[in-house]
Order: C-alpha cells, then structure tokens, then sequence
C-alpha cells in the first residue's frame, strides 16, 4: 500500500479518537449562594480559641441525636447550615475535659442562588463547528503530505 494511504488512515484514527474529547468535554458552572449558615466561635475563658474540638450539632426535632459531626478550625470556628427552624444545640469538647454549649435558634430564610457565571461550555453548534473543522484540517493535512510524498517520489 502506499505510504500516503497508510498515514492518512493513521491520521483519521487519531481524529477519531480525540474528537469525541473535544465534542463532548463540559464546562463548569460557579454560584455564589445565599446561604443562612450559622457560625459560632468557642473559645476558652483567657480568650484562646478551642482549636480543633469536637463539635456534634443536633437538631430541633430530634434534640438527643446527633445530626453533624466535626471539628472546630484552628481559630475555634464552625459553621453549619440548618435545614429546619427552631432551637439547634451545638457543643464542642476538646477532649481535655473543656466543653462548651450554645443554643441557636433558626428560622427558615429564602436562599437561593445570587451570582450565576458560567464556565467555559460549549453550545452544540460550536462543537459540531469544532468538529467539521478538525476533520478538515485533517485532511487538508493529509493532501499536503500526499502532494509533498508525490512531489518526492517524481
């Protein structure tokens, strides 16, 4: 077979086989959401944070079972978002026999999603753009190898 046949066959293979990476990639969407979350600080008496204490949160209907399970970051901070009103109870212990208590009350907000931006996604038009347009150049590349491989052989 000629060299030229052989080659372009390998070409088409290639395309083949990256064209579905292309066609079908995704992009990635960003919200920035209104949230409602709750954040409490635990702190010691001497005002040093309780760094990375165990935090159990439970809810208002089910006060004697733990719902969230978590530490505290190095500042003694945690933050949750309540999926019902009333009364949550969260306690932090930091296993040195120091715990501490708050009750917080929730009421439900209207949360939802603010900033939208999309990410780089592309529409179906572009991709079957994008498509037509990488066979092309596939085989545009193939007659220049072929007239180049010809043009040698002469």
């Amino acid at each position: 077979m000629p060299y030229w046949y052989l080659m372009s066959n390998k070409l088409f293979f290639a395309a083949a086989l990256l064209l579905p990476a292309v066609l079908f990639s995704h992009g990635v969407e960003v919200s920035e959401v209104e949230s409602g979350a709750k954040i409490v600080r635990f702190l010691y008496t001497d005002g040093e944070p309780m760094m990375y204490a165990k935090v159990k949160v439970y809810p208002p209907s089910a006060p004697k079972t733990e719902t969230i399970k978590s530490l505290t970051d190095e500042n003694g901070f945690f933050a949750f978002v309540p999926d019902e009103s009333g009364e949550w109870k969260v306690e932090a212990l930091d296993g040195m026999g120091h715990r501490g208590e708050i009750m917080i009350n929730a009421f439900e907000t209207a949360s939802g999603v603010q900033n939208t931006q999309n990410g780089y996604s592309a529409s179906l038009v572009f991709r079957i753009i994008l498509g037509l347009s990488l066979l092309f150049n596939i085989f545009v590349l193939c007659g220049f190898v072929l007239r180049k491989k010809t043009a040698f052989m002469r």
